[in-house]
């Protein structure tokens, strides 16, 4: 990046310091410019071969360098190494598109709100798919709110969380599309009215061969990600977790059921939301501290009330 020519419309006399990357400077050109006078200082801490044991440059009384340190210290280690394992975490869940290579969207453009309510379409997308684990015939999104505008890249990271249960590692935000042309699911986006109730708001719909899901999400001032709605039932719930949930007729006696047999195969409850509809029936998310084995979830499933048993990991 800066060469002779560069050096040349510099000021007499300038100071350069280069602590990025070791080749953006011509130390040729660098060594030039020094020993003619153009360049009063330089100070140095990367360069292009290294170590720099044996090199001109540190042989000039106008320069100052330093062992590239910058990403040896122990703050900056610590920082690396806690993002990389976030990021490592998030990627394996299928939650993560940071700083991805050519994403359908330009993160330079977009508000900083959106991100966030990207990262949740996924996560929709990721939860849908475990609740109607059949094989995905169409999903569409649609927003509310100012969230309406992004539909569209929305629809792509919801797509990659819907079919990453199938697909794993094979499906990205770049393929997602053409996947889902190959397999023959059909993904649409719609901007609708505002929400008179959300600031933003996004509902995906997935349809499968067993019939549709449908989860309402939005993004509260305190930055959680939260449901709101799923399948005609208005819930409160954060996107996080190992979650069961369970449908059933709506009679006496089944909270109680529910803690009872989760107690006996020492799941723990985190929190317990529930919600009613009009056709008597009832819908309990259940936050749990571990993993819910097959066994406790028959014996869920076995109770007499019971409607359907779902359990999702986030």
């Amino acid at each position: 990046m800066i060469d002779a020519q560069e050096i040349a419309k510099m000021k007499d006399g300038v100071v350069l310091i280069n602590c990025a990357r070791g080749g953006l400077y011509n130390e040729e050109a660098l060594y030039n410019g020094l020993t003619s006078g153009k360049i009063r200082f330089a100070g140095i801490d990367v360069f292009n071969k290294e170590p720099a044991t044996d090199h001109p440059l540190l042989d000039l009384d106008n320069v100052t360098v330093s062992p590239h340190l910058g990403a040896n210290t122990f703050e900056s280690q610590y920082n690396i190494g806690t993002e990389a394992a976030q990021n490592a975490i998030e990627a394996a869940k299928g939650i993560s598109f940071a700083h991805a290579m050519n994403l359908p969207i330009d993160e330079s453009k977009i508000p900083s709100y959106v991100k966030p309510f990207l990262e949740m379409g996924q996560k929709i997308g990721f939860l849908a798919s475990q609740m109607n684990k059949s094989q995905i015939i169409a999903i569409k999104v649609s927003g509310q709110g100012d969230i309406s505008n992004y539909v569209e890249s929305l629809s792509t990271f919801v797509a990659v969380g819907a079919m990453s249960q199938n697909s794993g590692d094979t499906i990205n935000y770049v393929n997602a599309e053409f996947v889902a042309k190959e397999k023959g699911i059909k993904i649409e986006s719609e901007a609708l009215a505002d929400s008179s109730v959300f600031k933003n708001l996004i509902t995906v719909k997935l349809t499968t061969a067993e019939g549709t899901t449908s989860i309402s999400a939005t993004i509260f001032d305190d930055g959680v990600k939260r449901m709101v709605a799923i399948d005609g039932f208005d819930i409160e719930v954060a996107l996080k977790g190992d979650m069961i949930m369970f449908k059933n007729s709506d009679v006496p006696g089944v909270i109680g059921s529910i803690g009872t047999t989760l107690g006996k195969n020492n799941v723990n409850i985190a929190d317990f939301s529930l919600a009613r509809n009009n056709k008597a029936q009832a819908l309990a998310i259940i936050l749990v501290d571990s993993p819910v084995d097959e066994k406790t979830l028959s014996e869920l499933e076995s109770l007499e009330a019971c409607i359907s048993v779902n359990y999702v990991r986030l």
